[in-house]
C-alpha cells in the first residue's frame, strides 16, 4: 500500500469541544453572528488558532460570511445544544463541536460542498440582467454564479425550464381532471426553488490604458447590484451591492473575452483589493445564511385565515413550549382575514404543521413551504364533511352493510334478529 493510500484510510483525528457564542439582537444577522462567533470559538478553544486576526474587519464589525466559512473549514462537525434569546437581550447559541487542525483555502470548494451535503443544499435560481457595452444579451455574471454555486454543491434550478416542465404537468393534470392542480401549476404557484439571485450588472469601456509604453489594455467600469429572495415568502434575505470598480484587462483578443475576465475579476476579487470578491462573498453568505438557519432554526411565516388575538396568543404560548422552537412572532392580527405570526423553528415545516395542527385543531393546513405554512379555519371539517356527504357517510355505509349483514344472518337463527334489532337501533331506524 502507498504511503497516500495509507494516509487516505487513516482515521481524521478530531479534538471534541463545546463553546459558546453570542451576538446583541435578535435578527437574523445576530444568529447568524452568534453561530459564527460559536464556530470561531471552537477553533481557537480546540486547536489554539485565533481566528478574529486572521478575519477581515470593516467598520469594525466582522465579516461574519468570511469568517463563517473559514472557521466551518476547521469545525468537522458540530451539534447545536441550545440557541435563543437571553434576558439580557443577546442571542447566545452553545456548540458541541469536532474540531480539526487543518484549514482550507479561502475559496476552498470542498469546504462548501460538505456543508451542501451537511444541510440538504438550498436550490437557487439566478436573474441577473447583464448591460455591458460591447458584448450583446451577455450572461456572463450568470455563467459565474452557476458555475461557481455548481461547485460548491448548491443546487442551481433554471425556472425557464421549470416553467416548461411545470406546464407539462399542469396538461397531465388537466387530462385528469384536476383543475384546481392544472391552475396553479399554470400560474406557477408550485415553488421550483428556495432562494432567488437576482439583480444587474452594468459595465462601460472606460478606454484603452498603457504603462511605459506596454501594449494597451482594455479598461471596464463595472457595478453590480445584487438581491437575494425567499422564492416562498419574497423576503429579501441578503443584499450585495458592492461599489463600481476600473478593471483593466490586457492580453485579450476581443472586446467579448476582455468583458469576460473583468466579470470573473469582480466576481472572484484581487489578491490586492480587500473584500472585492463580489461574487464569492454572495456565495459565502448564501450558505452562512443557510447553514444558521437549519442549525439555529428557520425563520417560519405562519399564515392563517380567521385567526382572532385570543387564539394567537394561545398559539405563541403552546409553540414557545417546544424545546425546538426558539421564539415565536405575532406579526399581524385580522380575525376575518390573514393573521401573519413568524416562528424560529429548528422543526421543518411538515413537523411545526402537526405541532400547530395539534395545538389548533380547527385549522387546517392549505399550503406548505419549506419556510412558510398556510392554515384555514375548518379546512378539515369541511373536507371531512364533504367526504362525509359524498354519496354518503363512510359511517353510514359501514352501518348499511352490518344492516345488510344481519339480515342475511337472521335467516339462520333467532338470535340474529336480536343482533338485527340493535343494529337497527344505532341507525335510528324504527320497527
Amino acid at each position: 500500500m502507498s504511503l497516500g493510500a495509507l494516509l487516505l484510510t487513516l482515521p481524521v483525528m478530531g479534538i471534541e469541544v463545546e463553546a459558546e457564542g453570542r451576538a446583541a439582537g435578535d435578527a437574523p444577522a445576530a444568529r447568524q453572528q452568534a453561530l459564527t462567533d460559536a464556530l470561531r470559538e471552537a477553533v481557537r478553544s480546540g486547536t489554539g488558532v485565533d481566528l478574529v486576526s486572521e478575519s477581515q474587519m470593516e467598520n469594525f464589525e466582522l465579516q461574519f460570511d468570511r469568517t463563517f466559512s473559514k472557521a466551518r473549514g476547521y469545525v468537522k462537525k458540530y451539534e447545536v445544544l441550545s440557541a435563543g434569546l437571553t434576558e439580557d437581550g443577546f442571542y447566545t447559541v452553545k456548540i458541541k463541536a469536532d474540531v480539526g487542525d487543518k484549514a482550507p483555502g479561502a475559496n476552498d470548494t470542498m469546504t462548501f460542498q460538505m456543508m451542501a451535503r451537511e444541510h440538504e443544499a438550498p436550490r437557487i435560481a439566478i436573474q441577473i440582467d447583464e448591460q455591458i457595452e460591447g458584448v450583446q444579451n451577455g450572461t456572463l455574471s450568470t455563467d459565474w454564479l452557476r458555475n461557481t454555486a455548481t461547485k460548491c454543491g448548491l443546487r442551481v434550478i433554471d425556472l425557464n425550464n421549470a416553467q416548461g416542465q411545470g406546464g407539462m404537468l399542469a396538461k397531465r393534470a388537466e387530462t385528469l381532471g384536476r383543475t384546481t392542480e392544472a391552475t396553479l401549476r399554470k400560474d406557477g404557484v408550485v415553488s421550483a426553488c428556495d432562494y432567488i439571485i437576482e439583480g444587474n450588472i452594468v459595465g462601460s469601456s472606460a478606454g484603452t490604458q498603457s504603462f511605459y509604453g506596454s501594449k494597451a489594455g482594455k479598461k471596464y467600469s463595472l457595478g453590480l447590484n445584487i438581491t437575494v429572495r425567499d422564492a416562498a415568502t419574497g423576503a429579501i434575505v441578503l443584499t450585495e451591492n458592492p461599489e463600481s470598480r476600473d478593471i483593466l484587462i490586457r492580453n485579450v483578443s476581443s472586446d467579448t473575452a476582455a468583458a469576460r475576465e473583468a466579470v470573473r475579476q469582480l466576481m472572484e476579487g484581487s489578491p490586492r483589493m480587500a473584500d472585492s470578491d463580489a461574487g464569492w462573498k454572495l456565495i459565502r453568505r448564501i450558505f452562512a445564511h443557510w447553514a444558521a438557519e437549519m442549525d439555529l432554526g428557520a425563520t417560519i411565516k405562519l399564515e392563517f385565515v380567521g385567526l382572532d388575538l385570543d387564539t394567537a396568543n394561545k398559539l405563541k404560548a403552546e409553540l414557545e413550549k417546544q424545546t425546538a422552537i426558539g421564539a415565536v412572532w405575532i406579526r399581524s392580527i385580522d380575525a376575518v382575514g390573514v393573521s401573519v405570526l413568524e416562528c424560529e423553528s429548528r422543526l421543518n415545516a411538515p413537523d411545526l404543521a402537526k405541532v400547530i395542527s395539534a395545538t389548533l385543531p380547527e385549522y387546517g393546513l392549505d399550503r406548505s413551504e419549506k419556510r412558510y405554512l398556510s392554515f384555514r379555519k375548518g379546512a378539515v371539517n369541511k373536507e371531512q364533511e364533504a367526504g362525509s356527504n359524498d354519496g354518503g357517510s363512510k359511517g353510514s355505509g359501514l352501518d348499511l352493510w352490518q344492516i345488510i349483514t344481519g339480515i342475511i344472518v337472521t335467516t339462520v337463527g333467532g338470535l340474529s334478529a336480536l343482533i338485527f334489532k340493535i343494529i337497527k337501533k344505532k341507525m335510528g331506524v324504527d320497527d
